[in-house]
């Protein structure tokens, strides 16, 4: 599942060529329903401070992507940062996921 965020510092300035620490959760049922799945990826931002990555390709902390019974959802992404590339991860938002015709 592709994601793809323009990462931005407190400043709002632009996070440019870094290597970023991510964590991506699934959750079960709401914005804050339980975590399914939850990994963690290094992607870099290029030089306009866009992140690309594939959600279910990362490390892997709990569960198993393909293992998720999309059937018994709704699910939820909710992403998490560390701009210094650690596991010190802030809070960035929860959005459902939704299928696209």
């Amino acid at each position: 599942m592709s994601y793809q965020a323009v990462i931005r510092n407190n400043s709002n300035a632009l996070l440019s060529s870094t290597q970023l620490g991510m964590q991506i959760s699934v959750l079960q049922g709401s914005s804050t329903g339980t975590p399914v799945y939850v990994e963690t990826q290094t992607p870099s931002s290029n030089s306009n401070g866009l992140v690309s990555l594939e959600i279910g390709m990362g490390t892997v902390v709990k569960g198993t992507f393909a293992s998720i019974n999309w059937a018994n959802g709704p699910y939820f992404q909710k992403i998490e940062l560390d701009p210094q590339n650690g596991s010190n991860f802030l809070f960035m938002g929860t959005s459902q996921i939704v299928s696209v015709p």
